[in-house]
């Protein structure tokens, strides 16, 4: 009987040997199932090997994640490089050297990306981008592109900038920064439009020659010169050109300027040759002077000049009709004319520390209709300048003049 009650107890403690690790095994399979690591990874470590850390994706021109940090390490990367096929960018881009887009190819650069430029010493070999083909910069208001150097800090001058090079393709910037070049965006006989661009930082904003560009609710600020235009066509809505050295330098172009501040620049807000100009609606305002205008002809429409520290507005040889402006509180002459044919009417002078009116050329002027800060002859007479006191200069005709400031001004 005890030899029985032996092999019992035996034979229990076997099966139970048996069952025990099934029931252990099955318990870590199924553990597994809701841990990160994989059935082969938990079997690797169990048997003391470490698996290796899984293959990184091979860089591409369309990858994901982008980011603004200079540090972080770029998803795309150039060297001296020129795209001969359609590209699409997105993430961080890092580009050394020159990077060229063929007249074939088509750059598409997506919401959020941000293209980084190498800074090098010397001004020769800094890096740019040249288009030759298409760019599509469209970002959003919630993810905008960045155009900037490498460096943690960009200061002016960083990299090359952006040059369209004979490209009259659909060239489009939207939502799109450009800051620390040498010149921020360039164009030569091309064609672009941009809306919701900032360009600040550079030597020059925006340089256009033999071009066309339309640019909206866009801001060129803390340049040198913010917007340089020769021999184009250039139109400016809705914009800010403030705080640069010189805000706008416009040469033997066709310029229509709308809705737009020209401000706080430390020279002039405008110089223009020989242009054809249609500004309207517009503030220049807290310059070292004004707006400066030789040569050409055009219209100035419900624009406002103040609070500049030098002559609001200086027209030499240039034929002008000026309507609906306010001329005020400018520590100068608030508008001066030289060998031009000019016509004032609808407009406000007060409060300017110099002349309201000063004609040194020999033409006349006709400036009836105006509001010159109160109804007094003498007062009116004093703050005009022209052939009365200066035989060699023509005459100023302000009578008749209205009798309060009209009702609507900018």
């Amino acid at each position: 009987m005890e030899h029985r009650v032996k092999n019992l107890v035996f034979r229990c403690v076997g099966i139970c040997l048996i069952i025990l690790p099934l029931i252990v095994c099955r318990n870590t399979c199924v553990a597994s199932e809701g841990n990160p690591l994989t059935r082969s990874a938990m079997a690797a470590r169990l048997q003391g090997i470490v698996p290796l850390e899984s293959a990184r994706p091979q860089a591409s021109h369309a990858v994901d994640g982008p980011s603004s940090s200079p540090q972080k390490r770029p998803d795309i990367r150039y060297d001296h490089a020129t795209l001969t096929e359609d590209v699409t960018w997105r993430g961080t881009v890092l580009i050394r050297g020159a990077l060229v887009v063929a007249p074939q190819a088509t750059l598409r650069i997506e919401p959020g990306t941000t293209v980084r430029f190498a800074r090098v010493d010397g001004a020769l070999r800094k890096a740019r981008l040249v288009v030759m083909g298409r760019i599509q910069s469209i970002g959003t208001a919630e993810r905008p592109i960045l155009f900037s150097s490498d460096a943690p800090m960009p200061v002016t001058g960083d990299w090359g900038g952006i040059l369209l090079l004979a490209t009259e393709k659909r060239n489009q910037f939207e939502h799109t920064a450009i800051e620390g070049a040498e010149t921020g965006l360039e164009a030569h006989f091309s064609a672009f439009t941009a809306k919701s661009a900032r360009v600040t930082l550079s030597k020059t904003g925006l340089s256009l020659r033999d071009s066309i560009a339309t640019i909206a609710s866009s801001s060129f600020s803390a340049c040198e010169t913010g917007i340089e235009v020769h021999d184009a066509e250039f139109e400016l809505r809705d914009s800010s050109v403030s705080t640069n050295r010189q805000g706008m330098s416009l040469f033997r172009s066709s310029v229509v300027l709308a809705s737009t501040s020209v401000t706080d620049n430390g020279q002039r807000g405008i110089l223009a040759e020989e242009c054809r100009l249609r500004i309207s609606s517009c503030n220049i305002s807290s310059n070292g002077a004004g707006a400066m205008v030789t040569g050409g002809e055009g219209q100035i429409f419900m624009t406002r000049f103040m609070l500049n520290k030098d002559t609001a507005l200086h027209l030499g040889s240039s034929r002008m009709k000026i309507n609906r402006s306010l001329f005020a509180d400018n520590d100068r002459d608030a508008l001066r004319t030289e060998a031009g044919r000019v016509t004032v009417w609808g407009c406000a002078f007060r409060g300017n520390g110099g002349f309201n009116l000063y004609n040194a050329g020999r033409e006349d002027v006709v400036a009836v209709q105006n509001w010159w800060g109160g109804d007094d002859e003498k007062a009116i007479s004093s703050k005009v300048f022209d052939g009365s006191r200066e035989p060699r200069s023509g005459t100023v005709r302000v009578f008749p003049w209205l009798s309060g400031q009209p009702a609507i001004l900018p």
